[in-house]
C-alpha cells in the first residue's frame, strides 16, 4: 500500500517543518499551492522551500497547476468551495493524481499547502477524498499538533454541514 502524508506549514518556522517531514522520514515534498509563495513567511516561497529542503535531503516537486485548491476552472467549485468529484472529471486533475501516486510509490512523500489544519484545507477535501478511494493508497495528514491522522478518520470527524459541502 502506497501512503501519502499531508502538512500545511502555516504557523510554522522552516525548521520545525523540516523537523516534522523528517520524523515522518518524508523522502519528497510536493506542493499543492496553486500559488507556490508566502507573503507571510518567505522561507515558503518556492525558490526558499526547495533550497531549505534540498539543505535537509528532501527533494521538492511542485504540482500546483493541477493539484491547487484553487483551479481557474470555476465549474470545480460548488456553492464556492473545491469539489472533489468535479475536479476528478477534469483530466488536467486525473493526470495530477496519476503523478502524485507515481511519485509516493517511488519514496515517501508528502503533500504541502499552507493551511495547518487538514480538515480545513483542500489536501483532505480534494485530494484525500480522491485518494481515498484507491484501496492501495493509505491518506495520513500531519495534524496541527504534528500527530498523524488518517483521512477516514478525519472525514468521520467531520460536521455533517461539512460533510454535505465538502465530502
Amino acid at each position: 500500500m502506497t501512503k501519502i502524508y499531508t502538512i500545511g506549514y502555516g504557523g510554522r518556522s522552516s525548521g520545525d517543518f523540516v523537523a516534522l517531514l523528517r520524523r515522518y522520514d518524508i523522502a519528497l515534498l510536493v506542493d499543492v499551492r496553486s500559488q507556490p509563495y508566502s507573503k507571510f513567511n518567505p522561507d515558503f516561497t518556492r525558490s526558499a522551500l526547495t533550497r531549505i529542503l534540498r539543505d535537509a535531503g528532501i527533494d521538492y516537486v511542485f504540482l500546483g497547476e493541477a493539484l491547487g485548491g484553487r483551479p481557474s476552472d470555476e465549474d470545480c467549485f460548488v456553492d464556492g468551495l473545491l469539489n472533489a468529484e468535479r475536479c476528478e472529471e477534469r483530466a488536467w486533475y486525473r493526470q495530477g493524481i496519476r503523478r502524485l501516486k507515481s511519485l509516493a510509490a517511488q519514496r515517501r512523500s508528502a503533500i504541502m499547502c499552507s493551511e495547518k489544519d487538514p480538515a480545513h484545507c483542500h489536501r483532505s477535501y480534494t485530494i484525500g477524498v480522491t485518494l481515498q478511494k484507491d484501496a492501495s493508497c493509505a491518506v495520513l495528514h500531519i495534524d496541527k499538533s504534528g500527530a498523524l491522522k488518517d483521512q477516514a478518520a478525519l472525514q468521520a470527524e467531520a460536521k455533517p454541514r461539512q460533510l454535505d459541502m465538502l465530502f
